[in-house]
């Protein structure tokens, strides 16, 4: 198992490598990705996964290195965007309602697991809550997401290079070093930020937690160094290699009429990504790439390491991406539990 995990890591990685001459964004994170997935599809008969303690290793490095594109000048804008960030966040979740509504009546699947599958930035906590759920198909929930997931984080990096004509900075793997604090205080602000967040059982805190540690330090004590390649670089690939490990090629057999309308579903939230984007782009002032990748349905890790590979405003992408993954954690599952219940009242 060891040598067929440091296998597929030396595939991904030369992938990645591959990647990086072709000006692709987020290079490590896709090569990594499609390795796994090509293991899993066409060499199922090898016994490899790839253990999720070494993507939360990864998130940590990532969360340092989100966090530290914050400022004071950052956290004022962000500040007088609040509408933005509401409204953004509640239109997506209108379009996830609308077309998991649409999904279930065309599939004749539960709308209560087509709901769970299709809402963006709730991976891990729908697929926990699914599981804890005997009304919901978990199945269903895994593939939907997962799925979804991956088309994003393929399609939105390129959709704004060929469509936006976003630039690639192929000499910048990390954020530009622009001096500050050594780039070694990670270690303490990650592990401080990790136990916090642990503490008042944040999302993700392996990687959140390093993000608001590392915010709050930039934005009160200045500016800190990125991480360097030889540690982002990994890092891509070790989140790339765990997400293509989700995808279950039996799993989504057993779902496989579902697999058109998640695609169909995907598109059409992508699209009202857009559509948002506009708005927010000509309200605010930032750029169409950046307000793209802030409202597009996808991992913040992911989107936030394509706007850094892009030289966007990450804190901008950051801060819709957080807002929507916290609105997905801390008001989706109470949502759930009170609007379906009334349903099944009513039913009965």
């Amino acid at each position: 198992m060891l040598i067929n995990r440091l296998l597929l890591f030396i595939v991904g990685f030369f992938v990645g490598t591959l990647f990086v001459q072709l000006h692709w964004p987020i290079p490590y994170m896709l090569g990594g990705m499609l390795t796994a997935i090509a293991c899993k599809s066409f060499a199922r008969k090898i016994e490899v996964t790839w253990p999720m303690r070494f993507r939360e290793y990864a998130l940590t490095a990532v969360g340092y290195g989100i966090g530290a594109n914050f400022s004071q000048e950052a956290w004022q804008n962000i500040m007088s965007q609040s509408v933005g960030v509401l409204e953004a966040t509640v239109s997506i979740f209108l379009a996830s309602f609308a077309l998991s509504y649409l999904t279930a009546k065309l599939t004749g699947e539960d709308h209560k697991s087509c709901l769970m599958g299709m809402l963006p930035g709730g991976l891990t906590v729908m697929m926990v809550l699914s599981e804890e759920d005997k009304e919901v198909n978990p199945n269903i929930v895994a593939v939907m997401q997962v799925l979804r997931l991956v088309m994003v984080v393929v399609s939105v990096p390129f959709l704004v290079i060929y469509l936006l004509n976003a630039k690639v900075l192929t000499s910048s793997l990390t954020a530009p070093n622009l001096g500050g604090y050594h780039w070694v205080i990670f270690v303490p602000l990650a592990i401080l930020g990790v136990f916090i967040a642990r503490k008042l059982h944040f999302p993700t805190p392996t990687m959140l937690g390093p993000i608001f540690a590392t915010a709050l330090f930039a934005v009160a004590a200045g500016r800190v160094q990125p991480l360097p390649a030889w540690i982002m670089c990994p890092a891509q690939l070790c989140i790339g290699l765990y997400m293509g490990m989700q995808l279950d090629v039996e799993r989504v057999m057993r779902t496989k009429k579902m697999v058109p309308y998640i695609v169909l579903a995907t598109i059409v939230m992508i699209a009202v990504s857009i559509g948002m984007a506009y708005v927010l782009s000509d309200r605010y002032g930032f750029s169409l790439i950046t307000a793209f990748l802030a409202m597009s349905p996808g991992g913040i890790a992911e989107m936030s390491l394509a706007g850094l590979s892009m030289g966007e405003n990450v804190s901008v992408i950051l801060t819709y991406q957080l807002v929507r993954i916290l609105t997905m954690t801390l008001f989706v599952p109470y949502f759930l539990k009170h609007a379906f219940k009334r349903k099944t009242d009513v039913d009965v």
